[in-house]
């Protein structure tokens, strides 16, 4: 039940020494190294070490231990090292679009864990790892392990990863989404079937249920796979399908949340923020920890993925986080106190026959009372699925309402032209989409070329 700090603590514990000895296996069978002759003086030999981790499912009951061997990937030299590094994660609006999508044509989706994923990308460099700390050879104690593939910290472990497994899958006649390159989809008999990635996550299903035990019998052969099934708990969302559709919501974040905080025994209360709420700089107030109150907003943000409600609140508080002081701190102790009296709100998914793509825009003016600039707000909806909101403050200083809307507009309409070309991969055509917007003036603006 207890992650181990150091690695002398682990190797005392036979459940603990099983999980390293089943990593270094992995290593064994994927052909990652080879132990050879440190190499001149002039090479870079990057440390490692090992990350104790209690896997848990969305009870928060441990289903196993696991121990991952990571390279110390700040100690790698750009040019020596490594080259390039990106590689593609799926926008959690992206997810949101798949649920959204597989509820209302009736499948279900299904996911899979791939075993030790980075362990399976080809490394292009001459990368060179010292031996695992507590599993050193008796006989070779100066050696050092040479990689074939990649290894977890190294920095461009997670693009050779990506580029394997798109190899792959276009091998077998995958297509890669033209906006969203972690998004796979393959058209049989007018069937469609839909892979989406996020690193080792994956999640697919079809319309035929046929094309799913083909997709699990491809990957099962290929590698490794430590989950497979239903999708039920993903990035910390909690994911119910049912035959009137889908409900995704984050209880077991938000309790692991207001645990950490102290704040699970808070008297709840019926809003996150007061009415017409100003936060300024304070000055004058008393400073507290700043990261404490960074913490605090890094948490709730990620909340805001299946929480709208709370995205405005989140996001006035967010601005004050270089100087943080008392009044601030009360603004998101209240934020926490709404979450407490409204635990397991989420979003609904219905099974419906409309999936019609349509954006709603507003904004205040000049509403942020430190300078001056206004907060756009937007959200677009699939059907009656809420996909994809936002509620942030502009760049810019506007001088009228109407500049103020307009600019909401904008924002909204270059999330809708990303959203109707990643629907476009899913075989949906949108050729007019409405944005809704409640200013005459912009409106006009809008028509007017």
């Amino acid at each position: 039940m207890e992650e181990p700090l150091k690695v002398n603590e682990a190797l005392k514990d036979p459940d603990w020494l099983n999980a390293m000895q089943e990593e270094l296996n992995n290593f064994k069978r994927n052909d990652v190294w080879t132990l050879m002759k440190r190499p001149d003086h002039c090479r870079n030999v990057i440390g490692t070490k090992w990350i104790f981790k209690n896997k848990q499912d969305e009870s928060g009951t441990v289903i196993r231990n696991k121990a991952r061997l990571v390279a110390q990937g700040y100690s790698q030299v750009e040019g020596v090292d490594f080259g390039e590094t990106f590689a593609p994660v799926a926008r959690l609006e992206s997810i949101r679009i798949l649920l959204a999508f597989a509820s209302h044509h009736g499948f279900k989706l299904q996911q899979m864990d791939v075993k030790s994923a980075f362990l399976n990308g080809p490394l292009h460099e001459e990368v060179y790892v010292k031996q695992p700390p507590g599993f050193e050879d008796p006989h070779f104690p100066d050696h050092v392990f040479k990689l074939k593939k990649a290894l977890y910290g190294l920095k461009q472990a997670p693009r050779a990863w990506y580029e394997h497994l798109k190899e792959l899958l276009e091998d077998r006649g995958f297509e890669v989404g033209k906006i969203d390159p972690t998004l796979f989809t393959k058209k049989v008999n007018g069937e469609l079937f839909v892979c989406q990635l996020y690193v080792d996550d994956i999640i697919f299903g079809s319309t035929n249920t046929k094309f799913n035990d083909e997709f699990a019998m491809l990957m099962t052969n290929r590698f490794e796979m430590s989950m497979m099934g239903e999708l039920k708990y993903f990035l910390g969302f909690e994911i119910k399908q049912m035959r009137q559709g889908t409900f995704i919501n984050q209880a077991k974040y938000l309790q692991d949340m207001l645990k950490r905080f102290d704040m699970k025994d808070a008297k709840g209360i019926g809003t996150p923020m007061q009415l017409k709420c100003q936060l300024t700089l304070d000055e004058g107030g008393k400073a507290v920890d700043t990261k404490l109150y960074r913490s605090m907003i890094g948490s709730l943000l990620y909340l805001c993925a299946s929480r709208p409600d709370i995205m405005l609140s989140v996001g006035m508080c967010a601005r004050f986080q270089a100087s943080p002081k008392e009044s601030h701190v009360v603004a998101v102790k209240r934020i926490f106190r709404y979450l407490v009296d409204t635990p397991h709100f989420g979003l609904w998914y219905p099974r419906d026959t409309d999936f019609s793509l349509v954006g709603f825009t507003d904004s205040d003016w000049a509403g942020d009372k430190v300078d001056r600039k206004s907060t756009s707000g937007a959200c677009h909806f699939l059907g009656r699925s809420l996909v994809c909101w936002s509620s942030k403050k502009q760049n810019c200083v506007s001088v009228s309402t109407a500049e103020a809307e307009y600019i909401a507009a904008a924002s909204s309409c270059a999330q809708i032209l990303w959203m109707r070309q990643t629907l476009r991969d899913y075989g949906l055509e949108y050729s007019k989409v409405p944005l809704l917007c409640d200013n005459e003036s912009a409106i006009k603006i809008a028509y007017n070329p």
